[in-house]
């Protein structure tokens, strides 16, 4: 069945590596936010997601090295989600990473709703997180045609 575009948004805080310094800890930190339009019942929505982050000061020796963890809410609900885990194998190398995603929803209510996402690191006593860019989301909504 073909479909069409019928809302297409975004937020965008960087496009630009190092573009922002956001450091992030345990506690989820708000890093994009957006309101999208949903004008018919029958309906599918992509969210794509993508932030780069640096890990430091990462303690090498196990069970735990920091985390970023992206959730994407949607009118309050978490409806995507992403972890990914350092993988510095020296202390005092900075890795550099960046971590994209989809969401796929479909059948979402007819109406305005609030997208958001929250950015925390869960092991943040195991190493320091810092959000450096791009980051941003689109999100858009397609019908039938």
């Amino acid at each position: 069945m073909a479909h069409t575009l019928v809302e297409f948004v975004r937020s965008v805080q960087t496009n630009l590596d190092n573009g922002v310094i956001v450091p992030i800890n345990a506690t989820p930190t708000l890093i994009l936010e957006f309101g999208m339009n949903v004008p018919t019942a029958t309906n599918f929505i992509e969210l794509t997601t993508t932030v780069g982050w640096q890990a430091m000061n990462v303690f090498v020796t196990p069970p735990e090295k920091p985390k970023l963890l992206l959730q994407v809410f949607m009118d309050g609900v978490v409806v995507g989600s992403a972890e990914q885990e350092s993988i510095s194998y020296d202390e005092d190398e900075i890795l550099e990473m960046t971590t994209a995603f989809h969401s796929i929803l479909t059948n979402v209510s007819v109406g305005f709703h609030v997208i958001q996402v929250f950015a925390s690191n869960p092991e943040d006593l195991q190493g320091d997180i810092t959000i450096t860019g791009p980051v941003n989301i689109s999100g858009r909504v397609y019908a039938p045609a």
